[in-house]
């Protein structure tokens, strides 16, 4: 069995073998093609990724927001209902954020009302807002004659 000596490789022969072993520009090419369109969709991924945590964030803040204004303005009824648990545009509870409550009644059902609670965040509470509504029955409450049934 021969061994092949250092001179049988510095033959033509293996200098054509040798320069075909390269990469082609078109290989290159598909390869930066490939990579290109892995990075976009990466990036998309990280933008989505981030969407995602800003938005949980402020849903936090406002529910947050929230339960600081409710602690703040309780819901007492002690005459009507759609003047007691009204509560102006409050700025104070955190920076940059505003709590307002109205009270609307329901003209269809004698002591039914809704309950709407506006948190914002931006200048002036005119920006991304949560708005949180829930039906609440006051027994003779209101103007209608809501007390009349529940007697």
């Amino acid at each position: 069995m021969k061994t092949p000596s250092h001179r049988t490789l510095g033959t033509p022969r293996a200098a054509r073998r040798d320069s075909r072993a390269g990469v082609t520009l078109v290989e290159v090419l598909l390869a930066v093609f490939i990579l290109g369109v892995c990075l976009v969709g990466i990036m998309q991924g990280f933008s989505a990724c981030a969407a995602v945590f800003h938005a949980s964030t402020f849903v936090k803040q406002a529910s947050n927001v929230r339960a600081r204004g409710d602690a703040e303005h309780p819901s007492v009824v002690r005459n009507d209902p759609v003047e007691d648990l009204a509560v102006p545009p409050d700025g104070s509870l955190l920076e940059g954020w505003t709590y307002e409550r109205e009270c609307l009644e329901d003209e269809d059902e004698d002591g039914l009302f809704l309950v709407r609670t506006r948190v914002a965040h931006g200048r002036g509470g005119e920006g991304n807002e949560r708005v949180y509504e829930r039906l609440v029955w006051f027994p003779g409450g209101g103007t209608g004659n809501g007390g009349e049934a529940a007697r």
